[in-house]
């Protein structure tokens, strides 16, 4: 019989199985948007170089790690009943390089820019909404203008939300049930005892 209390695509009548309605607490998107900008350039200022790197460096890659930030953000109500959302976004970038001697490094760097976006604004609540952000940063044309400094062109993708932590009323089916793990493979240890003691003739 099939395992029906396990994630999947639902088979039939939707409402078989509902067994209870659970308070489940949750970030609620209100609105969000993505942004895709290709080969825009950048002038990345490096930290953290180690010392033991010997110049001349060569660029080989930036992408973007950690929390993506938006700050200064300024908020004004339009008359569609949206809002102007205004902010700037800070990236932060981890630079890859080889120096003189051929070793590889890293070096760390930011991308900041002002972005303006149109949002449906939650109205006033005791729980407040707040901004979320994502971007997904890659380079790999690049050349160092200095020590500690490298003008790249890159792309990103960035997404932004308006998130309220809310407490929503959900139906459910109950618990998960998970089935029993399938191993991939023979281990090595078996396939090595099933060789034969001999080769065939």
């Amino acid at each position: 019989m099939a395992n029906t209390l396990r994630a999947g695509r639902i088979a039939g009548d939707p409402t078989r199985g509902l067994c209870e309605r659970i308070c489940i607490e949750a970030a609620r998107v209100f609105d969000g948007c993505r942004e895709t900008v290709n080969n825009q350039n950048y002038v990345l200022e490096l930290n953290g170089i180690p010392p033991q790197a010997v110049a001349p460096f060569t660029f080989v890659e930036a992408v973007n790690y950690g929390e993506t930030l938006i700050e200064n953000v300024s908020v004004v109500s339009l008359d569609s009943g949206k809002s102007r959302v205004s902010g700037d976004i800070i990236i932060p970038v981890i630079v890859t390089f080889t120096d003189s001697l051929s070793n590889t490094y890293t070096a760390a760097s930011t991308i900041r820019f002002h972005r303006d976006f149109v949002l449906n604004i939650p109205n006033r609540s005791i729980v407040p909404y707040k901004l979320e952000v994502f971007a997904a940063f890659i380079s790999r044309i690049g050349n160092f203008i200095g020590e500690n400094a490298v003008s790249v062109s890159g792309c990103y993708t960035l997404v932004v939300k308006v998130i309220v932590m809310t407490d929503i009323l959900v139906p459910i089916y109950g618990n998960c049930v998970y089935p029993d793990c399938v191993e991939c493979g023979r281990g090595v240890c078996n396939e090595f005892t099933s060789l034969p003691l001999f080769p065939d003739v």
